[in-house]
């Protein structure tokens, strides 16, 4: 019994070990040349439909904010998957948006915790912090719809709760890479939500890896 078990173990760790080789090895790349997500690629287009799932999602922030409340993670990328479906909007990039412009909800810059804003709508400085949502919800929603001026000009699924809605020139920014100079003037901006991207995507294959092992 005991060598049956020490070989089980044996067998998962060369599994999760190759697994591991193959997720790292096909990191997932942007498909320039296509309109929509294809599996283990992510999408750079802001109106698409993104391919993580909440737990995904809620593990990539607990990975980079150990701080953080298992269950209200995965309550908040709850929120932005029903979102951002809800108008057509990539869930993975309004998501990792997210975790840049509050350092992982960690909101060591401009904008506080009690503010529900998760993308930075109106912050300038410590002095004009930006707009205030009443609940996590609306809050969500303002990021989802303000995401969607840029990509797109399509009406709205929801009544805008985005008070900045009306100054974005619609449909301007249809990829991460046109929101640089728009979004944030930060010039490596697209970059660094690209980077996101990647990383949130192989945390994404080394989950499914390890499901793969736990059903072994």
């Amino acid at each position: 019994m005991k060598d049956k078990r020490r070989i089980y173990k044996i067998i998962s760790f060369l599994l999760f070990l190759l697994l591991s080789i193959y997720s790292l090895a096909n990191e997932p790349l942007s498909p320039f040349n296509s309109n929509h997500s294809a599996k283990n690629y992510f999408s750079i287009y802001i109106m698409d439909r993104g391919q993580c799932v909440a737990e995904d999602l809620s593990s990539m922030l607990l990975f980079y904010n150990s701080t953080l409340d298992a269950h209200e993670a995965l309550k908040l990328a709850t929120i932005y998957i029903e979102e951002a479906n809800k108008e057509g909007v990539n869930q993975d990039i309004a998501f990792i948006q997210m975790c840049l412009e509050t350092g992982f909800l960690t909101y060591t810059g401009t904008v506080s915790a009690t503010q529900n804003n998760f993308c930075g709508l109106g912050a300038v400085n410590k002095h004009i912090r930006g707009e205030y949502f009443p609940d996590i919800q609306t809050g969500v929603r303002a990021h989802i719809q303000h995401l969607k001026a840029y990509a797109s000009t399509l009406d709205l699924a929801h009544a805008s709760v985005d008070k900045r809605f009306r100054f974005v020139k619609r449909g301007s920014a249809p990829t991460i890479y046109d929101l640089t100079g728009k979004w944030a003037s930060d010039q490596k901006y697209a970059h660094k939500l690209e980077d996101l991207l990647a990383r949130l995507f192989l945390i994404r294959n080394q989950r499914a890896s390890r499901e793969i092992i736990f059903n072994f």
